[in-house]
């Protein structure tokens, strides 16, 4: 760790690894990629964003983790640090300011998903699920949602959770929530894994997942395919910037990239296979949107042996998901605050506030505002806030965000630096990373706009 008075940082390699997996690995991976996987047909989608991984979001990944590194800061001061060194007359700060207005926006509806994470997690550990009919679940969902007060409470005790860790320097806060949240995440999930292996319809899921089926390849699903990429893995918003500031110099950025965006995608696609079987044995379709995680998994657990224990398990691997990544959310707007003097603990709280009071929209959109929609007037009838600020961000935030960071690496900063920073052999493997970073991704990205809007 750091000497006092010196930049924050991971006490070792794997730490680094450890908590840049935990930021990467969130909702995105356990509520997000299954049931934006379910609603759009399963395998094909799956092989977009496979294809997406690899060449647009991990490449980005990269990229931003290497600004934090070069930039040893928050994502404003970092890029602006980057900007003088490289003389440009752009003015870069402004894509760390939006990352942080995009972290804000993100906790503001992951606070309210995980909070009733958490609330179904205790209703289960009461000894809920078992033996309920779908009223019931249904039941549970709609007096939930019902009530704003109750969901405002649950995302504030989330925020609280995440706050109290935020709070604490590097090495007593995020690393140590780290080493003890990811290897119990693993577990939970390999054991739901195997679990739904024995009692539900493993061979659909695997063909869902894995097989080839018809699909309206569209410009949109490739922005979706994209969008959820980069969603995933957390890239865009600063959050992996500001890990990337917190690296020490001995870490092998390539190796340790590989290794985390393989971790993530494990655990995206063992939730699909520890959600699906499950979903194929009731007979449920798995085209339920965001309601999969809520409505159809409940209703499953309510009929299957033991199926108490299980949902506890379930939402407490969600809830230990989202945490990982919060963390993460919340820790560049406390690095910027703690630059300007403002001790971590007062920082901490200060933003989870904003974050919970942004929450509030996404809150309303699901008690009272569920059908009202905000800029239906623009063309975008049938989203609520939660629907706007979700894609949104995950749409448009993110991957305009790794645009950027991929032509400040890529065209901006001088190839030597870059490679000095990495570090990386001048090689074919670095060839190949910075032509992807310089060239294919950011035209990707671009493409991907250009046809979302003629499209």
């Amino acid at each position: 760790m750091a000497a006092k008075g010196a930049y924050p940082s991971f006490s070792s390699r794997l730490a680094f690894i450890i908590a840049a997996a935990g930021s990467a690995v969130g909702l995105g991976n356990v509520w997000g990629f299954t049931y934006v996987a379910g609603a759009n047909g399963g395998g094909g989608f799956v092989l977009i964003y496979l294809v997406a991984l690899a060449f647009v979001a991990g490449p980005a990944f990269m990229a931003e983790m290497l600004i934090g590194r070069m930039g040893k800061a928050s994502p404003p001061t970092a890029l602006g640090k980057l900007q003088s060194r490289a003389g440009s007359k752009l003015n870069w700060p402004t894509v760390g300011w939006i990352g942080l207005i995009g972290t804000l926006m993100v906790l503001s509806f992951y606070a309210v998903i995980a909070g009733q994470a958490m609330y179904y997690g205790l209703v289960a550990l009461e000894g809920g699920f078992a033996g309920w009919g779908e009223e019931a679940v249904t039941a549970l969902d709609a007096d939930f949602k019902a009530d704003p007060v109750s969901m405002a409470i649950w995302s504030a005790v989330f925020m609280a959770f995440t706050a109290s860790i935020v709070s604490f320097d590097i090495s007593k806060g995020i690393e140590r929530a780290g080493k003890v949240m990811m290897p119990l995440l693993f577990l939970m999930l390999i054991g739901l894994v195997v679990y739904a292996g024995q009692i539900g319809d493993w061979g659909r899921a695997a063909s869902f997942l894995f097989g080839f089926h018809e699909i309206n390849f569209s410009s949109r699903l490739f922005l979706e395919a994209v969008g959820q990429a980069f969603f995933t893995l957390g890239v865009g918003v600063g959050g992996l910037m500001t890990y990337g500031s917190y690296m020490g110099d001995d870490v092998r950025l390539p190796r340790a990239t590989f290794w985390i965006v393989a971790m993530d995608l494990f655990v995206a696609l063992a939730a699909g296979m520890a959600i699906f079987p499950l979903v194929f044995a009731s007979g449920v379709e798995p085209t339920a949107g965001p309601g999969l995680v809520f409505l159809t998994l409940p209703n499953i657990f309510s009929a299957i042996p033991g199926g108490a224990f299980v949902a506890f398990v379930f939402f407490l691997l969600l809830t230990f998901a989202a945490v990982t990544s919060s963390i993460s959310l919340l820790a560049p707007t406390v690095q910027r605050l703690a630059e300007a003097n403002i001790r971590r603990p007062v920082a901490a709280c200060l933003m989870a506030g904003v974050a919970v009071l942004l929450s509030l929209l996404t809150v309303y959109s699901f008690a009272g505002g569920r059908e009202v929609y905000p800029l239906a007037s623009f063309g975008l009838d049938g989203m609520t806030a939660f629907d706007l600020i979700r894609e949104g961000v995950s749409n448009f935030i993110l991957p305009l965000s790794g645009f950027a960071y991929c032509l400040i690496i890529g065209w901006s900063l001088s190839r030597e630096d870059v490679r000095t920073a990495l570090p990386m052999a001048e090689g074919r493997l670095f060839t190949l990373w910075y032509m992807v970073v310089r060239v294919i991704a950011p035209l990707a990205i671009a493409a991907l706009f250009i046809g979302a809007v003629i499209g």
